[in-house]
C-alpha cells in the first residue's frame, strides 16, 4: 500500500504512460487494420475508448476533483475488455502481424491479472488493496510487445524506402 507521499511520485509517470499508450493506439491501428473483421474492430474501438476515457481520468482526477477518478477506472475496465476481445480477434486470425506475445498478454489481462492482484494483496501484503494493478501490468507488457514490433517494423519500412529512392 502506497502512502501519499509515495503515490505523489508513481502518479505522474502513471499518467505519462496512459497517455502515451492513448498515443499509440493510431500507430497499432494504422499497423494492424488491414486484417481486422467485426470482433477486432469492435474490440479495439471498445479498448481505445476505454483507454482514452482513463488516459482523461486519472490526471483530472489527480489535479482536480477525486470523483474523476471513478471515470479512470470505468475507463480502464472498459479497456480491459475491449483488449479480451480484440486479444482473441489476433489469436484467431493468421492475417495479424503483431505479435501473438501481445495477444496473450492482452487475454489473460484481466482473467488472470484480476484474480493474482486481489490474491497478492490479500494474501501476502495482509490487506485487500487497489485490483487494477494486476491487469494494467499485463496489459502494459501488452504494450511494450506491441510497441516494439511497431518501432522495428518502422524502422524496416524506413530502410526500404532508403534502399527503393536509391
Amino acid at each position: 500500500m502506497l502512502n501519499p507521499q509515495e503515490f505523489a511520485l508513481v502518479e505522474p509517470p502513471g499518467i505519462l504512460g496512459g497517455i502515451l499508450i492513448a498515443l499509440g493506439l493510431p500507430a497499432l491501428y494504422a499497423s494492424e487494420r488491414h486484417w481486422f473483421g467485426r470482433l477486432a474492430t469492435v474490440g479495439f474501438w471498445i479498448m481505445a475508448v476505454g483507454w482514452i476515457v482513463a488516459a482523461i481520468g486519472l490526471p483530472v482526477a489527480t489535479y482536480g476533483p477525486g470523483i474523476a477518478f471513478l471515470a479512470t477506472i470505468l475507463g480502464w475496465l472498459v479497456a480491459m475488455l475491449g483488449a479480451l476481445v480484440f486479444g482473441v480477434a489476433i489469436l484467431r486470425t493468421t492475417a495479424a502481424t503483431t505479435p501473438r506475445l501481445g495477444a496473450w498478454l492482452l487475454v489473460a489481462a484481466l482473467p488472470v491479472g484480476l484474480p493474482l492482484a486481489i490474491g497478492f494483496t490479500t494474501y501476502v501484503m495482509g490487506e485487500g488493496a487497489d485490483p487494477w494493478a494486476g491487469p494494467l501490468l499485463f496489459y502494459g507488457l501488452a504494450w511494450i510487445v506491441f510497441g516494439r514490433y511497431l518501432w522495428t517494423a518502422s524502422k524496416s519500412t524506413d530502410t526500404t524506402t532508403e534502399v527503393a529512392n536509391a
